[in-house]
């Protein structure tokens, strides 16, 4: 087992990949500022915010958002300031793969793209493994794969902070569960 090692750099980015994403190889996807910036909602629900210590980063969200919008944000443990209102709050676990994956060809793999969109938003529907909307494919290479034409299991690449890659939408059919597709 390796000791994880990463430099200030990769520490700065995986500490906000939303906004590293939308500032850098997700540029194109950027809804926003010099502030805050978002995803279109079709694409993915992240909201990101270049620093919560700049004090108009909330005037910057609210314009952005719009009013009574729901937003999922990271990076602060303050309390919003009046007009806002917490929902809900969660903790996060962010895990880091710094050795190279171990791959080898799965031949039932195949890349999924816009036509494949319905069935991934149902596949996701039964799983539940996180924020998928039907553009999120855009943001990386999704992979499926099939058994009688039904798609049975998938996983992608959604944030893409420069030199990172977050896995996203692990999802497999209940039916066809413990048989290792999801790895």
């Amino acid at each position: 087992m390796s000791t994880l090692s990463l430099t200030r750099r990769d520490v700065d980015l995986l500490e906000n990949p939303s906004w590293h994403a939308l500032t850098g190889p997700h540029a194109s996807f950027a809804i926003g500022g010099d502030l805050v910036r978002r995803y279109p909602a079709e694409v993915a629900p992240f909201v990101a915010v270049r620093s919560w210590d700049d004090p108009r980063v909330w005037e910057a969200l609210a314009e952005l958002v719009g009013p009574d919008a729901e937003v999922g944000l990271s990076g602060t443990d303050d309390p919003p300031p009046p007009g806002w209102e917490v929902l809900g709050q969660g903790a996060g676990v962010q895990m880091v793969e710094t050795e190279a994956l171990a791959t080898r060809p799965f031949e039932e793999a195949v890349e999924l793209g816009a036509d494949d969109v319905p069935e991934m938003l149902a596949l996701v529907e039964r799983n539940q493994p996180g924020p998928f909307r039907p553009r999120t494919h855009e943001l990386g290479r999704y992979i499926g794969i099939r058994r009688e034409g039904k798609l049975i299991a998938m996983a992608g690449e959604r944030l893409h902070p420069e030199g990172w890659t977050e896995i996203s939408a692990v999802a497999t059919d209940p039916e066809y569960r413990g048989q290792g597709l999801a790895s």
